[in-house]
């Protein structure tokens, strides 16, 4: 047996059988009396069925730190990802055994709680406002992390937004409650296999690309979610590239970097990101048009799941499960 288990919320359930094969015991929250995890007024379920096995033992959770797209089941958001979470942070902090003994008449006895439960967040809630930008603004991505951190014993995050340089994010990293999960390298050896690349240049989109990964890039404004404008040149001639980020949606900054990359001379292209996000509408369609447009040579991770790149282009797609049983 291992020396921990997972538990796998619903954002991270689509890594249940790449644990299992990796030798992990895996519970997942059971549904309600509907079989689903939303109640008909969109109330969150948590269940841990067989709570009592994991007395005593090490625990991570998983969980994906933003909302659903159409590879799921039911209609996610991001504060429903975090509500989950915190309930079955909750439940396992005090679990109980539950015996009816009569009509709406039931006993409660205490189960011993695990030993230890930590947090792998594979994807960073409210990752893109993870400081105020304006006057009045709510850091939602600092509430989340705090929040969760204050109720765990450890909380991992796969390759976050939040630079190490922001002021809470180095706080929470000097009491020890907070670290990241680095799943670059392992993204980048993945895509040279898959576009049979060597000596390869590695170039990042934008200015915060640069500060988290410490390799040379350009320069971006956004004029909003969808447009933006690329400055600068690399020295790329007769070379081979790939461009490294951490999230893309629709892969616009991706796709301006890659042509910029062939007129400044670069032999191929590839691109690699650590997170794709569908987006609510159109995000599935969207996807699709990127590996079409980036002519197949574009690889992510699982870290969300997706029907484009989880299920309809695996060969495309990193498992993460990889990069975690590593840190862990």
């Amino acid at each position: 047996m291992k020396d921990y288990d997972v538990i796998l919320a619903s954002g991270a359930e689509h890594l249940k059988e790449s644990f299992q094969e990796e030798g992990f015991r895996v519970f997942t929250s059971a549904l309600n009396y509907d079989r689903r995890r939303l109640f008909p007024n969109a109330d969150i379920y948590a269940k841990i069925e067989d709570v009592s096995e994991i007395s005593n033992r090490r625990v991570v959770i998983i969980q994906c730190g933003t909302g659903s797209g159409p590879a799921e089941n039911e209609p996610y958001t991001t504060s429903d990802r975090v509500v989950e979470l915190l309930l079955l942070l909750d439940l396992l902090s005090r679990p109980v055994a539950v015996r009816e003994t009569g009509h709406k008449r039931y006993e409660c006895k205490p189960i011993a709680p695990p030993s230890s439960v930590e947090v792998v967040l594979t994807f960073q809630p409210f990752a893109l406002q993870d400081k105020a930008f304006k006057t009045g603004e709510a850091v939602s991505a600092r509430w989340a992390i705090e929040t969760i951190s204050k109720v765990c014993n450890k909380l991992w995050v796969v390759n976050p937004h939040a630079p190490d340089s922001l002021d809470w994010v180095e706080e929470l990293r000097e009491k020890n409650l907070y670290d990241t999960i680095d799943v670059i390298p392992d993204l980048i050896s993945f895509a040279e296999k898959q576009f049979g690349f060597n000596d390869t240049i590695l170039v990042t989109p934008d200015e915060g690309a640069q500060e988290r990964y410490k390799i040379k890039g350009f320069t971006k404004n956004r004029e909003n979610s969808f447009k933006v404008d690329l400055h600068g040149n690399i020295e790329v001639k007769d070379k081979k590239v790939i461009i490294v980020d951490d999230l893309t949606k629709t892969g616009s900054t991706l796709l301006k970097a890659a042509d910029r990359l062939r007129n400044q001379g670069a032999s191929e292209v590839g691109m690699a990101v650590a997170h794709v996000l569908p987006l609510m509408e159109r995000g599935e369609e969207l996807l699709e048009e990127l590996i079409e447009k980036a002519r197949g040579m574009i690889v992510t991770t699982n870290t969300i799941h997706t029907e484009i790149f989880g299920e309809q282009n695996p060969q495309l797609t990193y498992n993460i499960v990889q990069t975690l049983v590593k840190h862990i």
